[in-house]
């Protein structure tokens, strides 16, 4: 009778601690909402550059921000120019990166098209050689989130900048989803 009673309770503990070890890691927009900037230069795996601005967050009950990334391993360079911003995500296992999502015009080879984004950038403190960088279009191109320096053949430079929530910074109400913000687009 015991071997059948610990079996009741031993079956759907084992079951539940099998659905929860698999439970996926989820993006949020942070509450209370915050922002951040950023510039700088990392490498791509070819060893060109690829220069970038990034600032983003929430304000007045809204997304805002620009992206603007210039990547030199194109002739002429690519570029790539935020048109709107659809998400600011916060990554619990990264709390100091950001996830910036939106859409962008951009240009390669001469030939300009509208597409989705997500940018990374993570501030892990001063004077921002380990802050990170990465990009993930909706073409396909995906620069894996990369530190900033040091100065070298896998290296950048530049700093990240993660700014406190202040009056101004209120995000939507309610937040949207991060597929209905970054439409599918995995981290960086």
């Amino acid at each position: 009778m015991r071997r059948i009673i610990y079996t009741l309770f031993a079956i759907p503990l084992l079951l539940v601690g099998a659905l929860t070890a698999g439970t996926a890691r989820a993006h949020f927009v942070p509450a209370p909402c915050d922002f951040i900037t950023s510039g700088g230069w990392v490498l791509d795996d070819a060893a060109a550059f690829i220069n970038f601005g990034v600032h983003g967050g929430c304000k007045h009950g809204a997304f805002w921000g620009n992206v603007n990334v210039v990547h030199h391993g194109f002739n002429p360079p690519a570029h790539l120019k935020s048109t709107e911003i659809t998400g600011y995500l916060m990554d619990p296992e990264f709390p100091n990166a950001r996830d910036i999502c939106g859409f962008a015009d951009v240009t390669i080879n001469g030939s300009t098209s509208n597409m989705r984004f997500r940018i990374r950038v993570e501030d892990n403190g001063e004077p921002g050689g380990s802050d990170r960088f990465g990009s993930h279009l909706g073409n396909g191109y995906n620069l894996t989130t990369r530190e900033l320096g040091p100065p070298g053949p896998n290296g950048g430079g530049g700093n990240v900048q993660l700014h406190k929530e202040n009056n101004s910074t209120k995000g939507p109400n309610p937040a949207p989803t991060e597929l209905e913000m970054c439409g599918g687009l995995a981290t960086p």
